[in-house]
């Protein structure tokens, strides 16, 4: 194990180890469950409320509702300040 595996353990360790959101160590075991099974498909990993997330963006992308990339750039960088 090199170093920079070493580094990168001991820090997952400690913000693992600093948070009680049981909500982000589920996500992170969901997440380390999916790469360590390559037959596992992302989508079963995440919950109920995500998912209607997810399908609700799709419905308005496909309503003609999204807003452009650049636009929201624009709109960020002005709040900003940055340009």
């Amino acid at each position: 194990m090199n170093p920079n595996t070493t580094e990168i353990k001991n820090y997952l360790h400690k913000l693992i180890v600093e948070t009680d959101d049981e909500s982000i160590l589920s996500k992170v075991q969901a997440y380390f469950t999916t790469l360590k099974s390559k037959n596992v498909d992302w989508w079963e990993t995440i919950s109920d409320q995500e998912k209607k997330a997810i399908t609700t963006g799709l419905q308005q992308l496909e309503n003609g509702e999204g807003i452009p990339h650049e636009e929201v750039k624009r709109k960020v960088d002005k709040l900003l300040g940055r340009k």
